[in-house]
């Protein structure tokens, strides 16, 4: 198996396929799956090169359509008859059963990610409240009283609760389960942050994909799919205690490995800059695990923290002013001047706008989260299957003194 097996992690289908014909078609539609995760992984890092937050709805969605396309390609290889036999068999079976294992975490994790997007659309909605109350009136000569400036500052409040103009949104716990795709994750202690680092753990011992077969790199490529999938999900938006979860470590020899690492080194980046951002500004909660990175959902926080530091700065000049006219106390006028007025409009249509951006694309990702949710459970199904139909043949056989199957390369 040595030497076959390490020729056939070639790209190449000629270079192997000439020691065995019959094997062929196993070892085409394998290295098939190989180049697919390479080209659709590099498709990402090519769109995704641009400056700017790489962490997008838009980099989210495509992310996910190349889990579902590579899991389409895996399950193609296993509906090839040798294939499909060869799980139940060392060294297939222990990186099956890792599979298994890495299929229920990703499922967890996607459920937990489905409960942080619908936390978001009613949490931000608090941003797009304080928004319409200051666009009421007329936008050309605006004129805009106190009372709406009070309205305003009391939703931003409760997007962010720890500290007004800064932290991170909350993740209202109401309707959890309703909403749950699964009950694993209504649990308190439940941490998206060791489900992730426990995906992104090394094979087996003695189980490198290079130490194995065609099948073994086929099988480890889905687990590492899925691991970086519901890594990058959990860096952007912000899961139940995500702490600080380690990337992937893709097998250098794999064709996917160079654009799954350079992906991996840009989300990476972002946080330490966040967190060197926030940092240096003093703002704590604005560095913290918690928070996601999500272009979109900081692009609200930052109008709305923008917006609640203005209407912050005209009440202490109200306050400033009321104090200085101690001496003859006359009320405070019901509305501010123009000019602060208009300056109030402008941010508050800056952060309608980033909360429109944010709802519009928040529904179509919970709907594509919860469709590659039951995708995983079908494929891993298939997978299950597949080792109990290859487990029976070998005890009929066995049963009937059937030669044992021949180990094929792959």
């Amino acid at each position: 198996m040595g030497f076959l097996g390490l020729l056939s992690f070639r790209r190449s289908p000629i270079a192997v396929a000439s020691f065995d014909p019959a094997q062929d078609d196993e070892l085409l539609v394998l290295d098939a799956l190989q180049a697919h995760v390479a080209d659709r992984l590099a498709a990402l890092s090519a769109a995704s090169s641009s400056p700017g937050p790489l962490l997008s709805l838009a980099f989210l969605s495509k992310l996910l359509d190349a889990v579902v396309s590579s899991d389409a390609a895996f399950r193609d290889a296993l509906a090839v008859g040798p294939v499909g036999a060869a799980l139940s068999r060392p060294p297939a079976d222990r990186l099956a059963a890792d599979l298994l294992d890495r299929a229920v975490k990703a499922l967890d994790v996607l459920n937990a990610v489905s409960l942080a997007l619908a936390s978001l659309r009613g949490s931000h909605r608090a941003a797009l409240t304080a928004a319409s109350c200051l666009l009421a009136g007329d936008v050309a000569a605006p004129m805009l009283h106190r009372a709406q400036f009070a309205r305003a500052r009391r939703a931003i409040a409760r997007l962010f609760p720890d500290a007004r103009g800064g932290g991170a949104p909350t993740t209202p716990s109401c309707s959890r389960a309703a909403r749950a795709l699964s009950f694993s994750v209504s649990s308190k202690n439940w941490s998206s942050g060791r489900h992730v680092h426990a995906m992104a753990a090394p094979p087996p011992q003695g189980l490198a994909p290079a130490a194995g077969c065609g099948l073994g790199l086929a099988l480890y490529t889905m687990s590492s799919v899925l691991a970086f999938a519901t890594w990058a999900l959990v860096a952007a938006v912000p899961c139940q205690d995500r702490g600080t979860t380690s990337a992937v470590a893709p097998p250098k020899q794999a064709q996917w490995a160079a654009p799954m690492a350079a992906l991996q080194e840009r989300i990476v980046e972002e946080s330490r800059r966040r967190e060197k951002k926030g940092s240096s500004s003093g703002n704590s909660s604005s560095s913290s695990p918690s928070s996601g990175l999500l272009a979109e959902m900081q692009a609200v926080e930052r109008a709305a923290r923008e917006l609640s530091s203005l209407l912050d700065e005209i009440a202490e000049e109200d306050e400033a002013a009321a104090a200085e006219d101690e001496s003859e106390p006359s009320p405070s006028p019901a509305s501010v001047s123009e000019d602060r007025a208009r300056d109030v409009v402008e941010r508050a249509e800056a952060l309608a706008g980033a909360c429109r951006a944010l709802e519009d694309g928040l529904a179509p990702l919970e709907r594509q989260v919860r469709a590659v949710f039951h995708r995983v459970v079908a494929s891993r199904a298939e997978v299950v299957r597949c080792i109990e139909h290859s487990a029976r043949s070998a005890a009929g056989s066995a049963s009937a003194g059937a030669p044992p199957p021949q180990p094929h390369s792959f």
